[in-house]
């Protein structure tokens, strides 16, 4: 065996957004987890990040539309696929007014259908709605990992064949004090 490592895998990152910034990752460095994801020499396949957009906030905030479309540009210049779910506004049964942009359902079926050229796949969602998901992919042959920081459920932690917080990557978060 030569001295040089080979690659150890092919590679998938799904990255629900909004659910680790909500959870303690907000800030986090999309580079570093992209490295994580793909140590030991994994070659990294699919690269995905699913985001929300407020395309009626940014029509009136000049500066949302502009600090958002920013980041998702900084993204794919990272290698992501930004996959962009539209907020949608609902009115309660109380008349309070609330908006949804879940990709849940997109980040999972890609995840299975692109699953066929992966070896590990990598879920950033402390999400327990995603435990089926992971079965489904073990059953394919993947080995499933996830990263996530705060309210994780206790139901994904146990099936997947890692969990790591995102708090014990070293550099994933911002160092306190710098700009975001």
């Amino acid at each position: 065996m030569s001295p040089t490592r080979e690659k150890t895998g092919k590679v998938g990152l799904y990255v629900d957004v909004a659910n680790i910034a909500r959870n303690g990752g907000y800030g986090m460095r999309f580079d570093i987890l992209r490295d994580f994801a793909c140590r030991e020499n994994g070659q990294p396949l699919r690269l995905n990040a699913y985001v929300a957009f407020d395309a009626e906030r940014a029509k009136t905030d000049m500066d949302y539309k502009h600090r958002t479309l920013n980041f998702y540009s900084a993204l794919r210049d990272l290698g992501y696929k930004v996959i962009e779910k539209v907020v949608s506004w609902y009115i309660d049964d109380d008349g309070n007014r609330f908006g949804k942009a879940n990709a849940d359902l997109d980040m999972a079926v890609d995840a299975l259908l692109q699953s066929e050229n992966l070896d590990r796949v990598m879920l950033a969602t402390g999400d327990g709605d995603f435990i089926e998901v992971v079965r489904a992919l073990q059953n394919k042959g993947c080995r499933v990992e996830t990263v996530a920081f705060q309210n994780v459920s206790s139901k994904l932690k146990r099936e997947v064949d890692l969990f790591m917080s995102g708090y014990l990557i070293p550099s994933l978060q911002p160092i306190e004090g710098q700009d975001i």
